[in-house]
């Protein structure tokens, strides 16, 4: 088979072209499948063009490569096409045809691959476009940031113009920003330049370590910081500084000339850090002792001179006293050693050093710096680096060479003069004088007392003396209760002749006391004046402020117990008068100032603690709220409340200190003992107290209700039945006022959707009360519950109470609050009224207050009611039980609710009740009159059978008073029911029968 195929092949003329074609045939199949592949890639990215928008001239130059890539492969497939049409077309072979249509179809596929071409042209376009649009909106956009740019520039520039105008003019002021931004740029260059200069001091590279050490320092040059951050700069540069310390203490151990670096640091540029610099290399100058301490002190409190601006001089004093402070040549220390100093020297410099920063400190109130600040800022700014000028004194008194004799030649004097008395400034006066008492020992004062208190009175005349006088005295009282104590310890131990040693000198006493009473006679005259309301004397210092002379009262009381106790002790008058004269004082206090002033004399209350609770310091608060009424002073916020009540104390509750004493409750009435009337005469004053509070904020009046109930639910349980009646009362009336308040709101909006332009002021001027009647009244409920829970004996003012507050409720349109209210008079009857008289007042009370409801419910009103009538008729007498039967049936008569067969059901009860109680016809003939009278809306029969059964009663009656009275009642009834139309045979024949 294979054979003759061959020879077929051979002989075929047309056989090579066949072959040929076939070639090209597959070849252009090749170029087709290629030509597909790279078609499916150009459509893959076109899909990836189409998602994301060219932003760049790349990507479009890429895509057009792409193009044109595809654009020459198309060329040379058509040239491939053409090529293969030129050949002959065969005749013999079939197969022609098949491959014709093959390259027929890869015509149609050039085509559509032709037009997805023009396609991806006309993207290509578009994206262009689009791009060329991007960049010119990206150009317009950066144009106009440098406008906008040039523009803050110029702003910017502007504002820093005006700040530099002011800080040329003086009294430049940053804002709290503004100074925030500054300390945390400054602290940022502090940490980085320290850390520079550890750097250079690892590296030993001794000018790299004082440049940056220079630079730490030279952010304390500036001066637009307040005291309070730049104190937080400081803090922070002297961290910095004792690493600096730390590398010069290591070269001087490394054999480093110290006075060679001491010089060297003076060549700095700037004063101030050449000076920190300087006082720094100082302080390791002299712990070498290459040179005498006093030669160096004396050349640094002079060099330091050179910084005169009050903050940064202040500090930078601060720094040398804390630097030098362990390097003094005190007794006993190295530094005195070897011509190093004496004590003289270094009490020289910390006086020199403390005149002077006490001078600073006077002139940083006049600095530049926040100009325009108010004075009392500038004050309060000067208070708080009070404490940087005391460093200087507080050192001073802990020198070991420092003794009596020196201090009162060498120190006092100078310090009086030279320091507080020259300065000329209250406050560094107030607070020098203060340091100067509060920092040397007791027995320098004691020696130097007269200088001390003749150094007081030549003080500014607005210094306060009381309180320099308060704490000199504190501590003199201290000192001798601390020696008494010891002498008393001594002479449990010694002989006699011990004892005379240990013994205090009586005498001392009696002068150091006298010095006192002549420097303080003024200020007490002073006192006096201002208290009585007197003129103040022409004398030189102003009268002495009432918040310092009461505490001085205080302190000199105890002093003077303390310093002359063993005459005190022999003579009870001279304490009683002591007593008596506090009393007064505090009187006279008392009545002179209102509660707004009092307030502000925080020593009033240690002046009441001086008395005794149930003595003198009742005497006075029931004196005072008598004063109180008599000129209808008012209480207007919590704040006075909770003075006024703390004052009173005595009254509002026992003595903390003592058991509680019996309850004075327990007595009976008629057996009242004198002691139990004193008791209720004072609670009933103080329970006058609550009817002081008036405020038209009727929040801040809830307010001030609260903090006396708070107190008085404290008072224990035998006062709150005389304290929160009151408070209950006027807390109702709260109640009312806000719900009338709420009415007339609701009124007035509804009016301005009437006419608006009428009633727009009034809605300007409308107050909204945050408290609520419901609070109110959750709030009177509280009180009532703990009063009747701790006082069974006021169980009918409980209901009574109860019934008030459903009253309220009621009024207020809060009827389950009402029904809660009388639900609780309920229980209260149930569990606590036993008695039947009490019954008795209860249910009457219940009547009329459920009478008198207007919001309730029909089924509540009914609940009530009927529970009501059923107490009544569970009442122990019968005719106690007819009567209040017969009032229960005016409960079915309600304005609001009418139900007459229960009117009538209440009135056969009660007919029935009086009937068959097994008592005289006397005590029967009443009842049944009552009834009569009580029944205007039962039935015509049912009025005639009664009144032929009082009648039937009254002819069994014996003849006396109570038949005559009873048969004057009948016939006016009979009279009354005839005017009404109401006639029978009955009521004739009764009538004749009985005016027979």
């Amino acid at each position: 088979m294979s054979t003759p195929s061959k020879s077929n092949n051979s002989n075929n003329p047309r056989l090579p072209a066949m072959a040929q074609l076939e070639k090209a045939a597959r070849k252009l199949t090749m170029y087709s499948q290629a030509l597909r592949e790279q078609l499916a890639r150009l459509r893959e990215e076109m899909v990836a063009e189409k998602r994301a928008v060219l932003t760049s001239e790349d990507d479009v130059s890429e895509s057009s490569a792409r193009l044109q890539e595809i654009e020459e492969l198309m060329a040379k497939l058509q040239l491939e096409i053409d090529a293969l049409r030129i050949l002959p077309a065969s005749r013999d072979d079939g197969s022609l045809a098949a491959r014709q249509q093959e390259l027929e179809e890869l015509e149609e596929e050039r085509q559509e691959e032709l037009e997805l071409l023009a396609h991806i042209r006309s993207m290509l376009q578009l994206h262009q476009s689009t791009h060329s649009k991007i960049q010119r909106m990206i150009a317009a956009l950066i144009k106009e940031l440098h406008r906008v740019r040039q523009r803050e520039e110029a702003v910017v520039l502007a504002a820093l113009r005006s700040r530099i105008v002011k800080m040329v003019l003086g009294g430049f002021v940053l804002d709290e920003q503004g100074e925030e931004d500054l300390l945390r740029e400054a602290l940022q260059t502090v940490r980085d330049q320290g850390f520079r200069m550890q750097r250079a001091a690892d590296a030993g590279d001794q000018p790299a370590v004082l440049k940056h050490a220079a630079e730490v320092l030279r952010e304390l040059r500036t001066s637009l910081l307040s005291p309070k951050n730049y104190y937080q700069l400081y803090m922070q540069v002297m961290d910095e500084l004792r690493h600096f310390e730390s590398y010069v203490e290591e070269q001087q151990q490394a054999g480093a000339s110290m006075r060679m670096l001491y010089e060297r640091v003076q060549s700095s540029g700037n004063v101030l850090p050449r000076l920190y610099l300087l006082v720094t290399v100082g302080s390791v100058y002299i712990k070498s002792r290459e040179a005498p301490a006093r030669d160096v002190l004396t050349d640094l409190v002079e060099m330091t001179k050179g910084v005169q601006y009050p903050l940064r001089g202040l500090f930078l004093r601060h720094y040398l006293s804390l630097s030098v402070r362990d390097k003094l040549p005190d007794t006993g220390s190295v530094y005195e050693q070897s011509g190093g100093g004496t004590v003289s020297d270094a009490i020289n410099f910390l006086l020199q050093n403390l005149r002077e920063t006490n001078q600073l400190w006077i002139r940083l109130q006049h600095q530049k710096t926040g100009g325009s600040r108010p004075l009392a800022v500038r004050e309060k700014e000067r208070m708080e680096l009070r404490l940087l000028v005391g460093t200087s004194l507080v050192r001073l008194s802990q020198m070991e060479g420092v003794s009596r004799s020196v201090y009162a030649e060498q120190v006092l004097p100078r310090l009086l003069d030279d320091v507080v008395l020259a300065c000329k400034d209250c406050m560094a006066q107030q607070y020098l004088m203060d340091c100067v008492i509060q920092v040397f020992p007791d027995e320098f004062h004691l020696q130097n007392l007269e200088r001390l208190l003749d150094a007081m009175e030549k003080l500014q005349t607005n210094v306060d003396v009381a309180l320099i006088l308060t704490a000199l005295l504190e501590r003199l009282t201290k000192y001798r209760e601390a020696q008494g104590s010891v002498t008393n310890a001594g002479q449990q131990e010694a002989g006699v002749d011990d004892q005379n040693e240990l013994k205090l000198d009586q005498q001392d006493g009696l002068k150091v006391f006298q010095q006192l009473m002549d420097t303080t006679t003024k200020l007490l005259l002073r006192s006096s004046r201002y208290v009585s309301g007197q003129a103040p004397s022409e004398s030189g210092n102003a009268d002495a402020p009432l918040t310092s002379v009461l505490p001085f009262f205080v302190t000199f009381a105890a002093f003077s117990l303390t310093w002359l106790a063993w005459r005190v002790d022999k003579d009870k008058q001279k304490r009683q008068l002591v007593v008596s004269q506090l009393e007064s004082l505090a009187l006279t206090l008392l009545r002179a100032l209102p509660i707004q002033d009092l307030m502000q004399v925080p020593a009033l209350r240690e002046l009441l603690e001086l008395m005794s609770w149930q003595g003198a310091w009742k005497d006075v608060a029931l004196a005072w709220i008598r004063v109180l009424l008599a000129r209808h002073e008012r209480v207007h916020d919590e704040k006075q409340m909770d003075f006024l009540l703390q004052a009173l104390a005595p009254l509002v509750r026992d003595d903390p200190n003592e058991l509680q004493s019996p309850p004075p409750a327990t007595a009976t009435e008629a057996g009242k003992s004198k002691e139990i009337e004193i008791f209720e005469a004072e609670q009933q004053t103080l329970a006058k107290v609550v009817h002081l509070v008036s405020n038209d904020d009727l929040d801040v009046k809830f307010r001030v209700f609260s903090v006396a109930r708070r107190a008085f639910l404290q008072s224990g349980v035998f006062r709150i039945r005389f304290t929160l009646l009151p408070l209950i009362y006027q807390s109702l009336t709260l109640a009312r006022d806000l719900a009338a308040h709420s009415q007339e709101k609701v009124q007035t909006q509804r009016q301005e959707i009437k006419a608006e332009s009428e009633t727009a002021n009034a809605t300007d001027n409308a107050k909204t009360f945050a408290t609520t009647p419901r609070q109110v009244l959750q709030f009177v409920h509280e009180m009532v519950t703990a009063l009747a829970s701790k006082q069974d004996a006021l169980s009918v003012s409980c209901v009574h109470l109860f019934l008030q507050c459903a009253l309220v409720a009621d009024g207020c349109a809060f009827e389950a609050v009402a029904y809660e209210f009388i639900t609780q008079a309920f229980i209260v009857y149930e569990d606590q009224i036993s008695i039947a008289r009490e019954q008795w007042r209860a249910l009457e009370l219940m009547v009329a207050s459920l009478r008198a409801t207007r919001n309730l419910s029909s089924a509540n009103y009914e609940v009530l009611a009927t529970k009501t009538t059923q107490y009544a008729a569970r009442l122990l007498k019968k005719n106690e039980q007819a009567l209040m039967v017969l009032n229960c049936a005016h409960l079915f008569w309600h304005p609001s609710q009418q139900d007459g067969k229960r009117v009538r059901e209440c009135l056969q009860r009660s007919l029935r009740i009086a009937d068959a109680m097994k008592d005289t016809t006397s005590n029967q003939v009443p009842l049944f009159l009552e009834i009569l009278e009580a029944t205007p809306e039962v039935t015509h029969n049912y009025l005639v059978g009664l009144l032929a059964l009082v009648k039937d009663h009254l002819d069994n009656m014996e003849h006396g008073q109570m038949r005559r009275e009873g048969e004057f009642r009948y016939r006016a009834i009979v009279r009354y029911m005839d005017t009404l139309g109401i006639s029978d045979d009955a009521l004739s024949t009764s009538s004749s029968s009985s005016s027979r």
